[in-house]
């Protein structure tokens, strides 16, 4: 499972990660990433993930960039596996989601974490080691890959 694999080290650990699961609780079995989008305003931000905050749906987000770990992950679940379970992530219930994503959705995304990968400097990810930038965007590069294919 993607999950296994991904979750836990720099996706899934943030304070951010945690409200993005709150979110997905408060959601239906199946949400598009349509509707995060617009929940959270994230076409406003151009995929300009770099430094940028998220506010939208009465939630908080200090890191859009973490916003857009996560659910890369959980999108790569959800296209692999076919869906996820919400209590695996830190989720209060115990039930199987899904996050639907057109390509047209999965582009931003994609080139986000290539960037990432490229220069992870510009991002503001305070809670994670620049010691450990690299490692993360080989990681980055990965499920980016997978995601395209």
């Amino acid at each position: 499972m993607i999950i296994d694999t991904y979750w836990g080290k720099f996706f899934g650990d943030s304070a951010d990660s945690r409200t993005l699961t709150q979110y997905l609780g408060s959601k239906s079995e199946v949400v598009t990433v349509e509707e995060i989008f617009q929940d959270f305003n994230l076409d406003e931000l151009h995929g300009n993930y770099t430094e940028a905050s998220l506010d939208g749906a009465g939630f908080h987000f200090d890191s859009a960039f973490q916003v857009v770990l996560d659910l890369s992950v959980l999108i790569l679940e959800s296209k692999k596996v076919g869906r996820f379970n919400l209590a695996r992530i830190g989720g209060p219930h115990d039930r199987m989601m899904r996050i639907d994503a057109t390509s047209e959705r999965i582009l931003p995304l994609a080139i986000a974490l290539k960037h990432f990968a490229l220069s992870p400097e510009d991002y503001r990810l305070e809670h994670i080691d620049e010691s450990d930038w690299y490692e993360l965007g080989n990681l980055c590069e990965e499920i980016r890959a997978q995601l395209d294919s």
